[in-house]
């Protein structure tokens, strides 16, 4: 797994020695389908040992599509910037997870990687 720092307010993951920027909304009032169908739509669940944190891509009824030629690769889940979850995606799979989280901290970033348009990213 690579790692998120932060670098003067924007989020960038570092893969294999190379930054690559992480995308989020600025304003959901003037948001882009673009940008709605890209963005990881969160929702944090009170559990019994916990909390289920389930993750789909795209935001206002806009998915993302899952064909050979663009699709989410993967989804993490992080609690205060330390990575507490995974799921991996093909293009034949619908890119819904739900992770079993002991939060540590009062944020959960959420990162999903189009393998065409980068890494979007949701806090909650």
């Amino acid at each position: 797994m690579s790692d998120t720092v932060e670098f003067d307010n924007a989020v960038t993951e570092i893969n294999e020695g190379t930054a690559q920027e992480v995308h989020s909304i600025a304003d959901f009032d003037t948001a882009t389908d673009f940008e709605l169908k890209h963005t990881p739509n969160v929702e944090v669940i009170e559990g019994a040992d916990g909390q289920i944190i389930k993750v789909s891509i795209g935001l206002k009824g806009i998915s993302h599509p899952q064909t050979e030629e663009h699709y989410i690769e993967w989804i993490r889940v992080f609690d205060g910037g330390e990575p507490v979850g995974s799921a991996e995606f093909g293009p034949a799979d619908e890119p819904v997870a739900s992770f079993e989280v002991q939060r540590s901290s009062s944020q959960i970033a959420v990162q999903a990687l189009c393998n065409l348009h980068g890494i979007w990213e949701a806090r909650v």
